[in-house]
């Protein structure tokens, strides 16, 4: 039975923390280690499509498609680099997707888990970058999601929006794989206690600023924009551990080998 690609949510509830740069990065590292990778965009700025190239939604996002598994496919567009990586785009189109959301009647917040479930088996990982919300195009998400990757940065207001979160995606499914990730860190610094002694990935992202900034620019990820910056190693670690412990963890023992190991 073939695998299917673990969901992987990039979320948190509070804007200007990294989440955009660390789905569309993240996303591209994946595409460039060789596994086919789809970015959901469910950002009405639409700012990770815009990062690989792929204009903004300016409609065509309706929830009957949004639902749809074969639809959420024909809507995704292959990203001009890396190879590898396709973009269901965000945009404007989301403001009245999620609106209609809000109208429908219960069961809404599952229309994405059932809309990718043809994308599961299609690619080797997808990777969605939810929007600073907890509107119901964020439910969505968390209830579709398999790991949950929060960034982790200094400022106002972060217990709280972590709280928020984590307590959404648990209410979505008790056994949510949930980490948060040092953002704005010296690559080399070690990890220090987490708000809600939350789990951190290993690796800290280094805060270069003007480095993301020219890259969003360009339509291009950190590693094609300056691959000897700084914050392109940094993504180049960070897509290895998430390689090793989300999209190709090692197998679970059962049984004998189990109790043999």
């Amino acid at each position: 039975m073939t695998a299917l690609a673990p969901v992987i949510v990039i979320g948190c509830p509070k804007g200007g923390i990294g989440r955009t740069t660390l789905a569309v990065n993240l996303a591209a590292m994946l595409a460039l280690a060789g596994k086919s990778t789809l970015l959901v965009d469910l950002d009405a700025k639409g700012d990770a499509s815009a990062s690989f190239g792929i204009e903004r939604a300016e409609e065509g996002k309706s929830a009957e498609r949004f639902g749809e598994p074969w639809s959420m496919i024909k809507d995704s567009l292959g990203a001009p680099s890396p190879p590898g990586l396709s973009v269901w785009a965000g945009g404007p189109a989301l403001t009245e997707l999620s609106a209609e959301l809000e109208r429908l009647e219960g069961g809404c917040e599952g229309l994405l888990h059932a809309g990718l479930v043809e994308a599961r088996k299609n690619y080797s990982a997808i990777v969605i970058d939810s929007p600073s919300n907890l509107g119901p195009l964020a439910c969505n998400a968390l209830g579709a999601g398999d790991v949950l990757l929060i960034p982790i940065s200094e400022g106002p207001h972060l217990e709280s929006a972590l709280r928020d979160t984590i307590q959404r995606a648990l209410e979505c499914r008790e056994d949510y794989t949930i980490f948060g990730v040092r953002f704005g860190a010296p690559c080399t610094e070690e990890p220090e206690e987490c708000p809600l002694g939350l789990d951190l990935l290993e690796t800290a992202l280094c805060g270069e600023p003007e480095v993301f900034q020219e890259a969003a620019k360009r339509g291009l990820p950190i590693f094609e924009h300056d691959p000897s910056s700084r914050a392109a190693r940094c993504f180049v670690e960070l897509g290895r551990e998430v390689l090793r412990r989300v999209v190709n963890p090692p197998p679970k023992l059962t049984g004998a080998g189990a109790q043999s190991a």
